[in-house]
């Protein structure tokens, strides 16, 4: 009897996880890149990235990697952030997008892997489009 008790609780009880944390990735990506503003990325910012920014490719510490994303945004001002495609890659999570700058379209890929209690940048690339 408490067999099946324990089997019924834990068949019923709420999946939290990926589905909600992939959904707040989500708002809080497009949220950031659509107002140039890495604030809502910083819990998401942790260990080491690899980053491709204009050609320059690096694996560096959460810390440079978005202050190169925050010196990326002021030189590079945002008219238009467009969320092209979001899923799954087994665990991770990734993300498409268009970040316009005006003059300037940037092709922009994330990819978000499962950390100790929350998604983290495994990868972030930026590359400019060419006309």
């Amino acid at each position: 009897m408490v067999r099946l008790f324990l089997l019924l609780m834990l068949t019923s009880w709420p999946v939290t996880g990926l589905p909600q944390q992939s959904q707040q990735i989500k708002k809080d990506f497009v949220s950031a890149f659509s107002n140039g503003n890495t604030r809502l990325l910083d819990s998401y910012f942790h260990g080491f990235i690899n980053m491709t920014l204009s050609g320059k490719k690096g694996f560096y510490p959460d810390i440079k990697a978005k202050w190169l994303l925050e010196d990326f945004f002021q030189k590079h001002k945002v008219s238009r952030f467009t969320l092209k495609e979001s899923g799954y890659s087994g665990d991770n999570y990734y993300l498409i997008g268009i970040y316009d700058s005006g003059t300037t379209q940037w092709n922009v890929y994330f990819l978000f892997s499962p950390g100790e209690k929350k998604f983290q940048i495994q990868q972030m690339d930026i590359e400019q489009i060419k006309k």
